[in-house]
């Protein structure tokens, strides 16, 4: 015979069930609450009243959570002074902690082997003065050094001892680069590797200024080059070039360089560009950091724009010549303040004047003059501001 449950049987034991599964979870989660001493005596960090008014080393262990031992200094119940944790995979870091809750002085981290691999002194919370960072091997990788939350000076160095990376400042800042920035009277130079036995480039520095630079792809073809120049009886001039894998340069500025600690006056000097094929297709010139003067080139050596860019006080006048490609002019454009002004003039491939529109303020179109092919007026039209003609 069938016997049927009672309808009290399965609730009671759903809720055993459940009430075993409750009882689980509290345990596991119990047992995941980091359990934490001051002086002997068991206190809770999330609860301020455990620790007002105490001063000491608070310890707090978790031998199932990601950090394994929390070990801070309290003063007057706040958190502050030398702190150190340990991590369940082995790895540690350790710093001190100022009155504001920030990381202050000295700080340090380890890996799960042991190995220091980055050391940084910070004030309040930001780094200042040398940064270290060393590879798993043990040697030191990297070394920065910071002024004002900037990095003035960086060495890289590779496992044999070479360096990967240069960026130096006016001034010497570190024992390591007085010979590599150029800080012993005279300009340095200094191969850098991608990894040893493998040239990525060369630099020299000169008083930590940057004299010549190379660059080389993993072939070993220059990449990008810079440099200074000088002629006689005329100013120091920077030189900066790109070049096509082929070896064909691609652009080229040349500078005025200004003397250190000269108020910034921008660009001034030139820049061009070519095709892979040699042809030169653009070359802009700058004065005080403004474009003087713009043209550019078609592949087949006709001209496709010249562009001259006057200013008074805050107004530019840009003056636009284009061409079509067999040397005709294709349009003569007139810009104020970026905006179309004045009269612009349309021509077809034959060099014949096609129209003419006339901008006001603003871009504004006002009027349209068209022209048949033997150069007469055709009809003029007038716009209004919506743009609907009269």
């Amino acid at each position: 015979m069938l016997h049927l449950a009672r309808p009290t049987e399965r609730p009671r034991a759903v809720r055993a069930a459940l009430l075993g599964l409750c009882l689980g979870l509290l345990a596991s989660a119990a047992h995941a609450v980091p359990q934490c001493e001051l002086a002997g005596a068991p206190v809770n960090p999330a609860n301020g009243f455990t620790t007002a008014g105490q001063s000491g080393l608070m310890r707090c262990t978790d031998l199932d959570g990601p950090v394994r031992l929390r070990e801070q200094t309290l003063q007057d119940g706040r958190l502050m002074g030398p702190a150190r944790w340990v991590y369940r995979d082995g790895s540690r870091k350790e710093h001190s902690t100022n009155a504001r809750g920030n990381r202050h002085g000295l700080a340090r981290a380890w890996d799960a082997q042991g190995t220091l691999r980055r050391e940084e002194n910070l004030d309040d919370g930001e780094p200042v003065g040398p940064q270290k960072t060393y590879a798993e091997s043990g040697h030191l990788q990297r070394l920065d050094y910071v002024v004002d939350r900037r990095i003035a000076v960086s060495l890289s160095t590779l496992t044999d001892g070479t360096l990967s990376e240069l960026r130096c400042a006016p001034v010497s800042l570190l024992p390591q680069d007085q010979a590599v920035c150029g800080h012993q009277g005279r300009a340095s130079a200094v191969t850098l590797h991608r990894a040893p036995g493998q040239p990525s480039g060369t630099v020299s520095y000169l008083g930590g200024a940057l004299q010549r630079l190379t660059v080389l792809n993993a072939q070993g073809a220059l990449v990008r080059s810079e440099a200074l120049h000088q002629e006689a009886g005329q100013p120091l001039r920077r030189v900066k070039r790109v070049y096509y894998p082929s070896g064909q340069m691609r652009s080229e500025t040349d500078l005025l360089e200004r003397e250190p600690g000269a108020a910034p006056a921008g660009r001034e000097g030139v820049g061009r560009e070519w095709a892979e094929s040699g042809q030169l297709t653009q070359e802009i010139r700058w004065a005080l950091g403004l474009e003087r003067n713009i043209q550019q080139w078609y592949l087949n050596g006709q001209h496709k724009l010249q562009q001259n860019i006057a200013r008074e006080g805050r107004v530019e006048l840009r003056t636009t010549e284009s061409f079509w490609d067999n040397g005709k002019p294709s349009a003569m454009n007139v810009e104020r303040n970026g905006r179309l002004w004045g009269w612009q003039r349309y021509f077809n491939e034959a060099g014949l004047l096609l129209r003419e529109d006339e901008h006001g303020e603003r871009g504004v179109l006002l009027r349209r003059k068209h022209f048949n092919a033997q150069g007469a007026l055709e009809r003029e039209e007038r716009f209004l501001e919506d743009g609907s003609r009269i």
